[in-house]
């Protein structure tokens, strides 16, 4: 049954992605209270300027290996594994010829493109 294996793949996708990006957002945390465990809390750096808003801009900062950027990377990988989800519904359903189903999961792939650039 083919809906038994794209269930199975789904929910592999789903668990090996969550993980992945807890594993990299836990690393960033660490290495952020590593670096900045004792300090006191500045609330400037709570600024919605003060962070990467763009994916270029969260790569840039996760190449750049300091604790903030590698926790951001684990979120864009968080956000990446839902965008490929629903990309494996948006084949499943042409796969079995489903169209009401097609034209939706393709509507809601194309918004988390658009607000993923």
């Amino acid at each position: 049954m083919i809906s038994h294996s794209i269930e199975r793949k789904i929910g592999a996708l789903l668990l090996i992605g969550t993980i992945i990006s807890s594993l990299i957002v836990l690393t960033g945390g660490v290495l952020y209270l590593a670096q900045y465990g004792t300090d006191n809390v500045e609330f400037e750096m709570l600024n919605h300027a003060a962070t990467a808003t763009t994916i270029k801009e969260v790569w840039r900062v996760a190449l750049s290996f300091t604790p903030l950027g590698i926790i951001q990377l684990g979120l864009l990988t968080l956000v990446a594994t839902q965008l490929l989800r629903v990309a494996m519904l948006l084949i499943y359903y042409v796969a079995i010829r489903d169209y009401w189903f097609m034209v939706f999961c393709g509507f809601v792939l194309m918004v988390l493109i658009y607000s993923f650039v």
